[in-house]
């Protein structure tokens, strides 16, 4: 039987409740005396008393009170308990997590777009702080009072624990493949692809690569997120270009996701625009004051965050500071640097004018030859002129489109993503027929867009739902009995959020 932890006297502070429980640390809500307030404090348990726990601990305290930022919960204070456990005061924020929200809703496309534009906010300012998250997942998204998404655990942020400390590794459903198998340095574009898997969770209502009613164990989902493409996200609502952007950002290969946070965070802003959504800004300082946090944890050198120095964000709104990586290879630190510096990269926009430079002495364009210009009469030019301004005029009307004001959002700085392939149809809603032969009901069922690997999930007499292959099941049942069946795909596409009507017999 499990034994409930018991909240440790801490001076100044009242406890309330209990809040939750981790692998190595509880976590309680308690009134502080002065200020009055309602905090979270976050305590190591007694069991997790291994070095690596208490480096894990430390660095957790320093990187979150180290990392200000409106998206990333603040620490308040750190301290001991009279018992030798160590606990972290924290803000509280006393709406559900993104992952308690999602198992009783699906978020909408304008929410996920604004969430991930905040997140990726602030593991950019992480990320210049010269440190990753390595842990992002809708349960470390905590929710304000007042709706504002806060990052939280950054347990193992500053070094990847000993393998013999499970609890401290990733989470698998979240993580990408160099993580998982160890096939390469986590780098900033690992922070980026565990992003994308929170923000697919949210749309659809689980990890990527879980299969409803299938084998959901750690080594199956590793296998499939190792072998199996990214899927789309099945939602009719969801634009083509999210759809895409999340399939890119979910890649095996690190190069094919995009280059940074902020070049994410961008092609989600892009998106906004398409939908003509209210533009979410992307908060960033304004100068690089932050002190480097890898520098601040008592952590090897080897485990921290390498900087690498690339060319500056040239954004009038944004920091200048450098996006940093950890150990990146020579590839990864040129790729980072072509999209920064690149004609379509980051804060720099290619100059349409370039041909047609004048010469320094004043003369012929650069590059052209100078040609003798025809004389053109002064009514053809105010036709000319005239035409051009009505142009302008359509073009300008178009482009504010109904409800739009003010400038447009800056141009998405990742390049594209690329086309994944036309997606399949997603099946249609399931047909039942209920047939009765003595004391046994067999269901069989129909639908459009029938795959060779599709399963179900069927709910019969309103009991918990059971997985099934084929598209029939027999029952026995002497009264009469009632069935509703769900299409899932193997690949996660196309999910059904309501069951079929009922058929009974």
């Amino acid at each position: 039987m499990t034994q409930t932890p018991v909240a440790p006297q801490i001076p100044g502070l009242a406890h309330v409740r209990r809040l939750g429980s981790g692998g190595y640390a509880d976590v309680f809500l308690y009134e502080q005396r002065m200020p009055a307030r309602r905090v979270a404090v976050k305590v190591m348990k007694v069991a997790a008393s291994s070095t690596a726990d208490q480096d894990r601990f430390a660095a957790e305290a320093n990187a979150m009170a180290l990392l200000e930022h409106p998206n990333i919960v603040p620490v308040y204070e750190a301290g001991v308990t009279a018992e030798g456990r160590p606990y972290l005061v924290m803000m509280y924020y006393p709406q559900a997590s993104l992952a308690e929200r999602a198992k009783r809703e699906r978020f909408s496309v304008a929410e996920v777009l604004r969430i991930g534009i905040q997140i990726s906010s602030a593991v950019e300012t992480a990320h210049r702080a010269g440190l990753l998250h390595r842990d992002i997942k809708p349960a470390n998204i905590l929710t304000s009072q007042y709706g504002t998404p806060g990052l939280t655990d950054f347990g193992i942020a500053s070094h990847m624990s000993e393998a013999a400390d499970d609890d401290a590794g990733v989470s698998v459903p979240w993580s990408p493949v160099e993580t998982l198998y160890a096939s390469g340095p986590a780098t900033v574009r690992s922070d980026v692809y565990s992003l994308a898997a929170t923000l697919w969770h949210l749309l659809v209502g689980r990890s990527p690569f879980e299969q409803p009613g299938g084998d959901n164990s750690t080594y199956a989902l590793m296998k499939r997120i190792r072998d199996v493409p990214a899927p789309s996200t099945g939602r009719t609502d969801v634009p083509a270009s999210l759809d895409r952007l999340l399939r890119a950002a979910l890649a095996k290969e690190p190069n094919v996701r995009p280059a940074s946070m902020l070049a994410f965070a961008r092609s989600l802003q892009a998106i906004e625009q398409e939908l003509r959504l209210t533009r979410t800004e992307i908060v960033l300082a304004a100068d690089d004051t932050t002190m480097r946090v890898a520098d601040a944890l008592p952590v090897p050198d080897a485990t921290r965050l390498k900087p690498q120095q690339v060319a500056p964000v040239v954004d009038a709104t944004e920091a200048r500071a450098p996006v940093v990586a950890k150990n990146p290879s020579v590839r990864e630190a040129t790729q980072l640097r072509a999209d920064l510096t690149s004609p379509r990269g980051v804060g720099r926009e290619a100059d349409p004018d370039t041909h047609l430079r004048p010469a320094a002495d004043g003369g012929a364009p650069q590059g052209e030859e100078a040609q003798p210009r025809p004389r053109i009469g002064r009514g053809a030019l105010l036709t000319v002129g005239a035409l051009v301004l009505g142009l302008v005029v359509v073009v300008a009307l178009q482009l504010a489109g109904p409800g739009r004001t003010g400038p447009d959002p800056a141009p998405t700085g990742s390049v594209p993503p690329p086309e994944l392939g036309r997606a399949m149809p997603a099946p249609g809603a399931a047909e039942v027929v209920a047939t009765r032969s003595g004391d046994a009901v067999t269901f069989t069922w129909t639908y459009d867009h029938a795959l060779p690997d599709d399963h179900f999930l069927v709910v019969v007499d309103g009991g918990e739902p059971r997985s099934v292959t084929g598209a029939t099941l027999t029952v026995e049942s002497a009264e009469r009995s009632c069935a509703q069946v769900k299409v899932m795909r193997e690949d996660g596409s196309g999910y059904q959020a309501e069951y079929s009507p009922e058929a009974c017999g």
